[in-house]
């Protein structure tokens, strides 16, 4: 059973001190002359060269939470425990983004609060149809994930993630876009990672590879982000498929790096054969969003034998009423999620669930918002079983 995180927790004064710096119309542009410039809307603080292309932006995010319970409940004792008796600051990171032309590009994160690397890559893009990314980030393979925590419809991802994502991983990838601006359009990606998770080698053995095909049905990219905040006012869409197969000490990945779901026991050097398959869908129009993943997970225990199967899955909604409803306000959302976990190791194959709804006030997009969810959970195992409600409050600002 996982302990409960005891790090210091932000203040509620600290919270409301901090919205002295709300971004939600700060802006300034250069124009045509190189120099650095303030965009509240897109990266924050950042310098271009619009002769060549280049440019250095600077960021900063917060996120603080309030939870009535745990966070993420895997075990019934999970629903037994009281959350937070005030806000925790969930996340606080800086951010580094530059462009060296128009070919290549680099990207670093860093989670201040727990004095952690998450992401350093860097990216050659010699063409639409092809692209060489290197170093260490969230690999492409399913969106709930790749959607940054920033760009959420929820407080959290669902119940899902935690069983099923890659997460962060060291490695290469190819990747592109075919046919674009047509209905065959594709994005594609392929990749080979070392397969033991955030910040660690490989360990020898066979590597990670990841792959994703994505159909873009309506010709145009939809981006890994949630809500339909961009209004789109024709359709953009897609339907996706991605594999994962792996060798490793590891039955889970997180941004902790390597780990062990439920059940299984701490692992050696390719003791655990992970293969993974995702169908995924995702769709938005005028303040309209809908995605949804299903999973299936096979692990094989090469010390100790037997292979357990896996399966999950969620659907997710999103509407802004203002597009059909002028008196309704504009920045309000309202969501709702169903997600299902099999961990498979129960003879009678029990479901773990989540009924969640949300709201949402963006202030400025997903650089500002505020978000609260109430969710219904039944987590099950052979043991017992539990249910309950959990509240969440959450802001999330970027600067």
């Amino acid at each position: 059973m996982r302990q409960r995180d005891s790090r210091p927790r932000s203040s509620l004064t600290g919270l409301l001190l901090a919205g002295l710096l709300l971004n939600t119309c700060v802006s300034a542009d250069t124009g045509d002359v190189p120099g650095w410039a303030y965009d509240g809307i897109r990266n924050g603080l950042e310098w271009s060269n619009p002769d060549t292309g280049s440019y250095l932006w600077l960021g900063l995010r917060f996120q603080t939470r309030y939870s009535d319970r745990e966070d993420e409940p895997l075990v019934p004792d999970d629903l037994r425990k009281d959350g937070s008796s005030g806000f925790d600051l969930n996340r606080a990171r800086y951010k580094i983004g530059a462009g060296l032309g128009l070919h290549f590009t680099f990207y670093h994160e860093y989670d201040l609060r727990n004095g952690k690397l998450l992401d350093l890559r860097g990216t050659w893009k010699p063409a639409a149809g092809f692209n060489l990314r290197a170093g260490q980030w969230k690999s492409e393979f399913n969106r709930e994930r790749v959607d940054s925590s920033g760009k959420q419809q929820f407080v959290e991802r669902s119940i899902v993630n935690y069983w099923f994502t890659v997460d962060r991983q060291n490695g290469v990838m190819a990747s592109g876009l075919l046919f674009p601006d047509q209905r065959a359009s594709t994005s594609w990606w392929l990749g080979v990672l070392n397969g033991n998770g955030l910040n660690s080698d490989g360990d020898g053995g066979r590597p990670m590879v990841v792959g994703r095909a994505q159909w873009n049905f309506y010709g145009r990219v939809l981006p890994f982000s949630q809500s339909a905040v961009k209004r789109y006012q024709e359709p953009r869409g897609s339907l996706a498929f991605g594999f994962v197969t792996n060798d490793s000490p590891y039955t889970r990945f997180s941004s902790s790096g390597g780990g062990e779901l439920p059940g299984y026991s701490k692992g050696v050097d390719n003791q655990y054969r992970i293969e993974q398959r995702m169908l995924e869908f995702a769709w938005q129009l005028r303040g309209w969003s809908v995605q949804s993943e299903f999973h299936s997970k096979r692990i094989e225990d090469r010390i100790n034998g037997g292979a357990h199967d896996l399966h999950g899955g969620y659907l997710q909604g999103g509407w802004f009423l203002n597009e059909q409803f002028e008196r309704w306000p504009r920045p309000l959302e309202l969501a709702a999620r169903i997600a299902l976990v099999s961990p498979g190791r129960d003879q009678d194959n029990r479901a773990n669930k989540e009924y969640t709804l949300a709201a949402n006030w963006f202030f400025n997009g997903h650089r500002n918002k505020l978000t609260v969810d109430l969710a219904y959970l039944k987590i099950r195992e052979e043991a017992g079983s539990e249910n309950d409600w959990r509240f969440r409050l959450q802001w999330d600002i970027s600067l």
